[in-house]
């Protein structure tokens, strides 16, 4: 064992020296560089401007068709005493099928140029559409880099927590390897008892394992905080040290979590607005050009144009208009409700932060106060055990609760930068 402790130190020793320091902040933006979500949402905004040229294009560009139609009229002749199938006949008396009177063969063949005359409203309209769902996309962006930011904060602070344990646990063993030789000299000299050597070597095995299983910890932790950055990497690194203050509190109900809602209600009064545009005058002009004919023998003499206007108003719709009307109200309900209950938990939930700080500020007022006295006493114990005073089992016993409270300080400072990063989070 004492073998396998000297490996892993003399390991972890060389790591450090020549592990690269990353900081909170190089996570954070690789979190939000290789972010999926976000870069769905920079291409939303992308195809927002796609189809903002494309109404555009539909409300004031003119359009070219070219069109056509071909229509035959088949029948079975009997004229003349003569029984033949006639794909399009112009002409016949003793037939069967369509009445040739009513329908007969066509051709139809031309382009047509058509242009609205009234867009401007529904323009402007799709303009003031495609502005608000950029200002939703970029709140999102806004809300999903501050998500990430709070998530890769935590899991960073749980590395720290790792490597501060790991720091310690090598204070550790160089603390009872000092005790050790002192008690060898003791013992040559017949001042101490081989088995208070004996337990000393086991607590420094002990602090082996510990520090092995911390080893292990902060890899996982390492490997998981690279995987929510996207980082492809498995290299030891160590991490600079960083305290996450809190913020000035949020008082008011325009925080940036109630911005999302304020920007659904605008979204909605402009859907309502959109609807309402199918009511105004539509008008619009073409023109035709090209062949219409029913008798193929004289082609040439039927090409022409015509020119004309297209007029749509609408006067009665059974009171679809009302209803929308009445769905958008109860639309803004809803939102209203959804956002004073968003507000109401945020500030519920920054309030219990702040009472979770103040208890937390307490116990480590009373945790380092009672390090303090068992630094002193183990001072003590360290100058009896080097004159023969003082048992090695007492002085273990005594190292031991000192270190098991230094471990439980530093996972109360670990809670308590966690709870302010959720705080900083609400209060945003």
């Amino acid at each position: 064992m004492r073998i396998i402790g000297f490996i892993i130190t003399t390991l972890l020793a060389g790591l450090s020296a020549t592990a690269q320091v990353r900081s909170l902040d190089f996570y954070i933006d690789a979190a939000t560089k290789n972010s999926p979500l976000i870069a769905d949402y920079g291409n939303q905004l992308r195809i927002h401007s796609a189809e903002f040229n494309r109404l555009k294009a539909i409300y004031t560009h003119s359009r070219l068709e070219v069109n056509g139609s071909y229509l035959f009229v088949p029948i079975v002749s009997r004229d003349g005493g003569h029984t033949s199938f006639k794909w399009n006949a112009q002409s016949a008396t003793d037939y069967y099928g369509y009445d040739l009177g009513q329908s007969s063969g066509s051709l139809t063949a031309g382009v047509t140029w058509s242009k609205p005359l009234l867009g401007g409203s529904q323009l402007k309209m799709a303009k003031e559409q495609s502005h608000i769902s950029d200002e939703i996309t970029n709140n999102d962006i806004r809300l999903e880099k501050h998500r990430l930011e709070r998530a890769v904060s935590e899991q960073y602070i749980l590395c720290l927590l790792d490597q501060a344990q790991l720091n310690f646990a090598d204070s550790t063993d160089a603390l009872i390897g000092r005790q050790i030789r002192i008690v060898e000299n003791l013992y040559r000299n017949g001042l101490a008892k081989s088995t208070d050597l004996k337990l000393l070597r086991i607590e420094k095995e002990s602090n082996s394992e510990f520090k092995a299983s911390l080893s292990q910890s902060y890899r996982s932790h390492i490997a998981d905080l690279n995987l929510m950055c996207g980082i492809d990497d498995t290299c030891i690194v160590n991490l600079s040290q960083v305290t996450v203050e809190p913020k000035i509190q949020v008082i008011d109900n325009n925080s940036q979590f109630s911005k999302s809602f304020m920007l659904d209600s605008i979204n909605n009064v402009a859907s309502l607005r959109a609807f309402n545009l199918q009511y105004r005058p539509q008008l619009n002009l073409f023109i035709n050009g090209g062949l219409q004919v029913g008798d193929y023998a004289q082609l040439y003499k039927h090409f022409g144009f015509s020119v004309g206007l297209t007029f749509h108003l609408t006067l009665m719709d059974g009171r679809q208009r009302k209803m929308k009307e009445l769905q958008t109200q109860w639309q803004q309900n809803s939102i209203r409700t959804y956002r004073n209950n968003a507000e109401l938990q945020r500030r519920l939930r920054i309030k219990q932060c702040q009472d979770q700080l103040a208890k937390y500020d307490e116990r480590e007022k009373s945790m380092k106060a009672q390090l303090n006295e068992y630094e002193r006493v183990l001072a003590d114990y360290a100058k009896e055990v080097k004159a023969g005073e003082a048992s090695v089992l007492d002085y273990i016993t005594v190292l031991k609760s000192k270190l098991q409270a230094q471990k439980d300080l530093y996972v109360l400072r670990t809670n308590r930068q966690l709870v302010v990063i959720a705080q900083n989070y609400w209060n945003w």
